[in-house]
């Protein structure tokens, strides 16, 4: 038996090829196929529901929009076989059985077929990609007070060599013996330079710590024989080092009050726009750049260094690296 839609569709009660499936339309003008699948036979009864899932097979056009005034048809030729159908489930398909689109269609929506957005494929993350998308960490403000300016005391040694540090009012009891002549020398302004063992002695105790000078500055844990290096800012809190192998990478030595002398404590401080730090390759190759410079300067510090990134350095602050907005932890060497 058929029934026709004028030049539209023809619903044909023809079995199916494949005893389980069943196939209810036909449209040669539209060259449109639908199946309901996994039923017994063609009998309304072995497949009438409140939904029935469509399967629609086209074997010229791919897009859904052809469905537009297709279903409703074939929605309400269902529904006079099937009145308890309410929902059509549909699946396009081409000829090769790939899915082309996918939805539903409504009785109380007329049948008219909604689309499914399918999800859109994620591309793959790449180093690339992961490089475009990735953000800057946030920014942080400069909030360390302002670093102590009163300059250091200077001391005059027997020779005319003269070394500075500071020296506290109730320090009266302790006392720096310099060697004279061995690996310390003066330069040609006086200050003294080089490196050798100090004798320190305080509330009756006694230490003899390897002291580099540099420009007549007491350092430790850092030896500057050979070294031309810059010193930014000096205080009784802390010292910063400049060298000029590599720009805007410094060194931070807290001042030790007992030991009378600036001593390297672990931390670099390395200027590096925060924009580009979302280049995590980028960040790597800066720390590495900023460590090996000055590895062979501290050969006596035997912990793991960290870098504290910063837009610019805070010379005025008691933290030189107020600001930071990345510290890079365990560089170790």
């Amino acid at each position: 038996m058929k029934y026709w839609m004028p030049g539209v569709i023809a619903l044909m009660a023809v079995p199916a090829v494949h005893a389980a499936n069943y196939r209810l339309v036909y449209s040669p003008s539209q060259k449109l196929e639908v199946f309901i699948d996994n039923v017994k036979n063609n009998k309304p009864e072995s497949w009438c529901a409140p939904s029935i899932p469509l399967r629609i097979v086209s074997a010229n056009a791919k897009d859904a929009a052809i469905l537009d005034g297709f279903l409703p048809r074939v929605g309400s030729l269902l529904a006079k076989q099937c009145p308890k159908v309410s929902q059509l489930p549909w699946t396009l398909t081409d000829k090769a059985g790939n899915t082309l689109a996918a939805g539903d269609a409504l009785k109380n929506q007329r049948w008219k077929p909604q689309v499914k957005t399918a999800p859109q494929a994620q591309p793959e993350t790449t180093p690339e990609a992961q490089q475009a998308t990735a953000m800057p960490p946030a920014a942080v403000a400069v909030s360390s007070p302002q670093a102590d300016a009163a300059p250091a005391q200077v001391f005059e040694l027997p020779k005319g060599c003269k070394f500075r540090t500071y020296w506290q009012g109730n320090d009266a009891g302790s006392a720096m013996f310099v060697p004279a002549g061995g690996n310390l020398t003066c330069q040609s302004d006086g200050w003294l330079s080089g490196s050798d063992k100090v004798q320190l002695q305080s509330n009756g105790k006694s230490s003899s710590p390897t002291i580099s000078f540099l420009q007549g500055y007491p350092l430790m844990n850092i030896d500057v024989a050979g070294q031309t290096l810059t010193v930014v800012s000096a205080n009784r809190q802390r010292m910063v080092l400049a060298n000029p192998q590599v720009a805007g990478s410094y060194l931070v030595l807290p001042f030790d009050a007992a030991q009378h002398a600036w001593f390297f404590s672990g931390t670099l401080i390395a200027e590096f726009p925060r924009q580009q730090a979302a280049d995590a390759d980028r960040v790597k190759q800066r720390v590495a750049k900023v460590r090996e410079t000055w590895l062979p300067l501290l050969s006596a510090y035997r912990e793991p260094l960290s870098v504290r990134l910063v837009d610019q350095l805070a010379a005025d602050r008691v933290d030189p690296a107020s600001g930071s907005y990345l510290t890079v932890q365990n560089a170790a060497h």
